[in-house]
C-alpha cells in the first residue's frame, strides 16, 4: 500500500490538476508506476548504466556514490533521482547504494517518454525539478566567488572576533573624527605632500590588517569625502554615487546582463556538454588539455566560474589518461586567469573598463592595453608549450610526472579527492558555442571604429544575445520562458556585489584626482624622474606586483593603481596603453605569486593547494620576470 510516493504526491510532482484530462494522465502514471525493493548494500543502478526509468523512494534510505566510492549524497522517503537520465537517455552520472532494505518505485522510460511528447506540461515540470537542484549550489558557489574577491562573507573574508570587530572600528571612528576636527584649510592641505597620499595610506593599511576588499575601498572613499567636505561627508559621498552611476550606467546595466547570461548558460547543461563531447572524441591527455585550452577560450567571462565549469569537466577525463593532477590543475587554473585579464567581455575586463573610465581614460583603452599585457601573454604561451611538450616540466610538475611514471597515484598526497558535482543537466555544446559567437559578432558589427581603435558595444551584443538565447533555448524546450526570466533576476542578484565593488571603486578613482593627487604626482614625477621616464612602465609592474600580493586581491590593487599609472603617463606624454596593460599584468601576476588563490582554487581541480602552488610558482616567477624586462624594453622604445 502507497505510504509515501501517494497518488498526491505523484499529482504534486507532476503538477497535474483535477481535469478529466489531468486524471487520466495521473491514472497512466500510477498504473505504470512498479515497486521494486533492493536489499542492504545492493546498488540500485550504476554510473555508466543505460537509464530504465526514474525512481521515487517509498521507504529506507540510499547512498549518492561518487567516482572513489565517496557518499555525495543521501536519499530519504520521498526523494527521487534519475530523472534527467531517463528523460534524456544518457548514461547513469552515479552509483545508488541501498543502505539497509530500501523500496522504490520505478517509472520506465517508455513512459516517461510518452509523458513528456504527449504533455508539454510534464516536461516543462521536469527541467524545473533539475534547475531547482542546481540553483542552491549555484547560489552557494557565487558567493564564495564574490568572497574570494573580498565582496562578501566567506572563508575568503578574514573574519573577526567580537572585541577584535569594535577595536577596528574604534579605530576607523577615531581616524575619521580627527581628520573632521583637525584637516587644515583647502589651500593649505592642497601644499602638503601627506595629505594627498593619506587616502592611500589608509586603504593600503586597512586592507594589509582586515583582508576586505570592498570594506577597505568603501571606507577609502568616505575618508576623501571628509577631506572635501568634513561634516558634509555624507552628502558628499552620496552626490559622487549617484555621479559615479551617472556616468557608469551602460557599464552596470552589462555587468547586471552578464551575471544573467551565466546564468542561462549554467542552467541550460549546455557547459557540461563539453565534457561528453571530449570523452567521445579526444584519445590522448594533450588533446584533453588542448580541448580544455579551447573550451576556456569561450567561458573565459568569469575565471572562477571557468575554472569550476572546467575542472569538473577534464579533470576526470585527463585522469582516464593519466595525466598527473600537477599538470591539468596547471592549465586548468592558470589558463582562465590569463584569458580573462585579456577579454573586455569578461567581468574582469568590465571591472578594468570601467576603473579606467573613472580614472579618465577612454573606454576602448583597455581593448588598445591588450597587447602590453605582457605576464598574461607570456603564460598563454608557457601553457600551450607545456600541452604541447616543448616546455620542460620543473619542481613539483616533474615530481608529479615521475609518480604517475612509477605507478603512484594520479594526485599528489594530502589531496581531497571527494570533489563535488556540477549540475547534472546536460544540454548540447552548440547551445553555449552560438550565443558566445552571437555576444562577440554583434558587440563588433555594432562598434566603431575611432583613430584606427574599435570600440564594441558590450551592452548592445548582451541583448541581443539575451533575446538569441531566449529564442534558443525555450524552442528546444531546454526551459520554459518562466524559468528563463527566473534564471534572469537570479543572474542579476549574484552581480550585485561585484556591481558595488565597482561603484566603491571608481569613486576612490576619482576622488584621489579630485583632492588634487593627481596634479602633485604629476610634478613630483617631473621633478625627480625627468629624462628617465622610460622606466616607468616597468617600475609601474614591479610595484603594482607586489601591492596586488600583498593585497591578495587584484581588484583592490586595480583601484589604486589605475589613476595613479594613467596619470604617470599624461605627465610623460607616454603610451597609455603601456601603462594600462602594465597595472593589469601586475594583477594577474601578482594573483599567481600569492597564496590566497591556492586554497580556493585547489579543491575545485582536484588537488593539494600546496602542491597546486609549487607546481605553478616557477612558472609564474619565470613569466613575472619576463614582463618586466619587457616592460623596460617597451618603455624605452616608446619613451617620449
Amino acid at each position: 500500500m502507497l505510504q509515501t510516493i501517494t497518488r498526491e504526491y505523484i499529482q504534486n510532482f507532476f503538477k497535474l490538476g483535477s481535469t478529466a484530462a489531468d486524471v487520466r494522465v495521473l491514472d497512466y502514471v500510477m498504473s505504470h508506476m512498479v515497486l521494486k525493493e533492493y536489499p542492504h548494500n545492493s546498488y540500485i543502478c550504476r554510473e555508466g548504466d543505460d537509464a530504465r526509468g526514474m525512481y521515487f523512494i517509498e521507504s529506507g534510505m540510499a547512498f549518492v556514490r561518487g567516482t572513489k566510492n565517496q557518499i555525495l549524497n543521501e536519499l530519504h522517503p520521498g526523494n527521487y533521482f534519475g530523472e534527467y537520465a531517463a528523460l534524456t537517455g544518457d548514461k547513469r552520472m552515479a552509483d545508488i547504494q541501498a543502505n539497509g532494505t530500501v523500496q522504490v518505485y520505478e517509472l520506465s522510460t517508455k513512459v516517461l517518454h510518452a509523458l513528456t511528447r504527449n504533455h508539454p506540461k510534464i516536461y516543462g515540470q521536469f527541467l524545473k525539478s533539475i534547475y531547482d537542484q542546481a540553483s542552491d549550489r549555484y547560489q552557494n558557489l557565487v558567493r564564495l566567488l564574490n568572497a574570494r574577491r573580498g565582496l562578501g562573507s566567506g572563508s575568503a573574508a578574514k573574519s573577526q572576533s567580537g572585541p577584535a570587530l569594535f577595536v577596528n572600528y574604534y579605530l576607523v571612528f577615531l581616524v575619521f573624527f580627527n581628520l573632521i576636527l583637525f584637516m587644515p584649510d583647502l589651500a593649505a592641505w592642497r601644499t602638503h605632500p601627506l595629505w594627498f597620499c593619506s587616502p592611500i595610506v589608509f586603504l593600503v593599511l586597512y586592507i594589509v590588517i582586515t583582508r576586505r576588499a570592498l570594506e577597505s575601498i568603501f571606507l577609502s572613499g568616505l575618508y576623501i569625502s571628509i577631506m572635501r567636505s568634513r561634516m558634509g561627508f555624507i552628502g558628499d559621498y552620496l552626490d559622487r554615487i549617484t555621479t559615479s552611476l551617472g556616468d557608469n550606467v551602460s557599464l552596470v546595466l552589462i555587468v547586471m546582463l552578464m551575471g544573467a547570461l551565466t546564468r542561462q548558460f549554467s542552467a541550460s547543461g549546455s557547459i557540461n556538454a563539453l565534457k561528453h563531447v571530449a570523452e567521445k572524441r579526444i584519445k590522448t591527455g594533450r588533446g584533453i588539455l588542448f580541448a580544455a585550452f579551447c573550451s576556456m577560450i569561450f567561458i573565459s567571462i568569469d575565471e572562477y566560474l571557468s575554472i569550476l565549469i572546467n575542472g569538473a569537466c577534464f579533470t576526470p577525463l585527463s585522469d582516464q589518461k593519466k595525466l598527473p593532477r600537477e599538470k591539468s590543475a596547471f592549465v586548468l587554473g592558470m589558463t582562465p586567469m590569463a584569458l580573462c585579464i585579456l577579454n573586455p567581455l569578461s567581468l574582469t575586463g568590465l571591472y578594468l573598463t570601467g576603473v579606467i573610465v573613472s580614472s579618465g581614460g577612454g573606454q576602448s583603452l583597455f581593448i588598445q592595453a591588450i597587447r602590453y599585457n605582457f605576464s598574461a601573454l607570456f603564460a598563454l604561451g608557457f601553457i600551450l608549450f607545456l600541452i604541447i611538450g616543448i616546455l620542460p616540466p620543473v619542481g613539483a610538475l616533474r615530481k608529479g610526472l615521475r609518480r604517475v611514471r612509477e605507478g603512484g597515484n594520479l594526485w599528489p598526497e594530502g589531496t581531497s579527492i571527494d570533489q563535488g558535482r556540477d549540475n547534472p543537466n546536460r544540454g548540447k555544446v552548440m547551445n553555449l558555442v552560438l550565443p558566445i559567437l552571437v555576444l562577440i559578432g554583434s558587440s563588433v558589427v555594432s562598434g566603431s571604429l575611432e583613430s584606427g581603435s574599435l570600440s564594441v558595444n558590450v551592452l548592445y551584443g548582451m541583448l541581443v544575445t539575451l533575446i538569441f538565447t531566449f529564442i534558443l533555448y525555450c524552442s528546444q524546450r531546454y526551459m520554459s520562458p518562466e524559468q528563463f526570466f527566473n534564471n534572469l533576476v537570479f543572474g542579476f542578484e549574484s552581480m550585485l556585489a561585484p556591481v558595488v565593488m565597482f561603484v566603491a571603486s571608481s569613486i576612490f578613482a576619482s576622488g584621489i584626482e579630485e583632492i588634487g593627487f593627481s596634479a602633485w604626482l604629476d610634478q613630483t614625477v617631473r621633478n625627480n624622474i625627468g629624462g628617465q621616464s622610460w622606466i616607468l612602465p616597468a617600475l609601474i609592474f614591479a610595484v603594482c606586483t607586489l601591492v596586488g600580493a600583498l593585497f591578495d586581491n587584484p581588484w583592490a590593487m586595480y583601484a589604486l593603481g589605475m589613476p595613479i599609472a594613467l596619470e604617470l603617463s599624461r605627465a610623460m606624454g607616454m603610451e597609455p596603453g603601456l601603462f594600462v596593460g602594465a597595472v593589469c599584468a601586475a594583477g594577474f601576476a601578482g594573483n599567481e605569486i600569492a597564496l590566497g588563490d591556492i586554497f580556493f582554487e585547489g579543491p575545485m581541480l582536484g588537488i593539494n593547494p600546496i602542491v597546486y602552488y609549487r607546481a605553478k610558482l616557477p612558472y609564474a616567477v619565470c613569466f613575472t620576470v619576463l614582463a618586466f624586462l619587457a616592460y623596460g624594453g617597451m618603455g624605452y622604445l616608446l619613451r617620449g
